[in-house]
């Protein structure tokens, strides 16, 4: 008796498997590179256009051994690895994106951009810094 009910079951659940398996279809993708449109576009990028990004302007780094990092005191000075004429990096989200120049507006300090790093210079960016 126990046996003819895992029956029914085991059979009622390859019906069901089957009629499952005759409604699926496949998805069916566009060929790569192609847009739904400019206004498709537009929409998707309107979507983002109020996300809070974190953007910071890095100008320049060094690696200290813990202990001269404990030893710092009010005055003390950290050398950085770029020179004072070197381009200043701005990063959107830790990712380099362009440089420029550190100027003063109104009592605050600003990056003028004097250059758009290329797709491929993000790209290499991205890599380094993983």
């Amino acid at each position: 008796m126990v046996e003819e009910e895992h029956e029914e079951v085991i059979e009622e659940a390859l019906v069901t498997a089957a009629a499952a398996e005759s409604s699926v279809q496949p998805i069916q993708f566009g060929p790569l590179g192609e847009s739904a449109g400019a206004g498709g576009e537009s929409a998707n990028l309107d979507l983002l256009l109020d996300v809070q990004i974190p953007v910071s302007v890095e100008v320049g780094g060094t690696r200290m051994p813990l202990d001269d990092i404990l030893k710092l005191v009010p005055g003390s000075v950290v050398c950085l690895d770029k020179k004072a004429e070197e381009p200043i990096d701005l990063r959107v989200n830790g990712k380099l994106v362009a440089r420029g120049e550190v100027v003063l507006v109104d009592d605050t300090y600003g990056l003028r951009i004097t250059q758009i790093v290329d797709a491929m210079g993000r790209i290499e960016s991205m890599r380094t810094e993983e």
